[in-house]
């Protein structure tokens, strides 16, 4: 599989791209592509979440939980006064890595959260959260999902590469163990795609962002760009 550092290269290289055709397509600003820029490269290595005990994956833990934490303060600033608002950090930075250490104890590496559906569920999981919890616009939080999901099939796309060995012509054990839609566990595979059908369900405004998806001409996005 491909190292943490060029997940986390290649996902940067995407979401810039992704983030910065948006931008000049005139759908989000500056601030907001940068929000989308920073979602595709948390989607980049969000499937290596289930790894145990590695240093990147420790790292990523805790720059998830800063980031969750950040996002609940933001939330309350202007409303509580700042010892509430530090204890609100506290609480959610500790909620957050005992989730994670409680995640970890339940699931194994390159299992479904190395899939398709579990990508999908993180997707509408983020834009659900950014949407009903912080409020934005239902055209951001679409799109910060949809980043999410950029990346991780980024890096769920990497690993089959990695899985490729094309000095010694050889397929490696762990091809096919990344990009999957399901499993042999069957109960697993049952409850993710489940949760994809609730969470789908309850997106906002559907029919309006696929119509602003059909509308994106990326075409005439670059050619503004190059005449720059």
């Amino acid at each position: 599989m491909a190292n943490f550092q060029t997940h986390f290269n290649v996902a940067s290289f995407v979401s810039a791209i992704g983030a910065g055709s948006l931008y000049y397509s005139g759908l989000v600003d500056k601030p907001e592509s940068t929000l989308l820029f920073i979602g595709g490269i948390i989607g980049g290595i969000l499937p290596d979440i289930d790894s145990d005990n590695s240093t990147p994956t420790k790292i990523m833990q805790y720059l998830f939980a800063n980031l969750i934490s950040f996002f609940v303060l933001f939330k309350y600033i202007g409303v509580y006064p700042i010892i509430n608002l530090l204890l609100i950090w506290i609480g959610s930075f500790a909620c957050t890595l005992g989730l994670f250490y409680i995640f970890n104890k339940l699931t194994s590496h390159r299992g479904m959260f190395h899939s398709i559906p579990a990508g999908l569920i993180f997707w509408f999981g983020f834009s659900l959260i950014f949407y009903y919890i912080f409020h934005y616009n239902y055209l951001i939080s679409w799109f910060f999902g949809m980043f999410i999901f950029l990346g991780y099939i980024t890096h769920l796309i990497l690993d089959e590469i990695y899985s490729v060995d094309l000095s010694g012509a050889r397929i490696k054990k762990s091809f096919g163990t990344a990009f999957k839609f399901f499993n042999k566990d069957y109960k697993t595979v049952f409850i993710f795609y489940t949760l994809v059908i609730i969470l789908f369900s309850a997106m906002p405004y559907k029919e309006k962002f696929l119509n602003t998806l059909i509308k994106f001409d990326i075409i005439t996005t670059y050619h503004k760009l190059l005449r720059k």
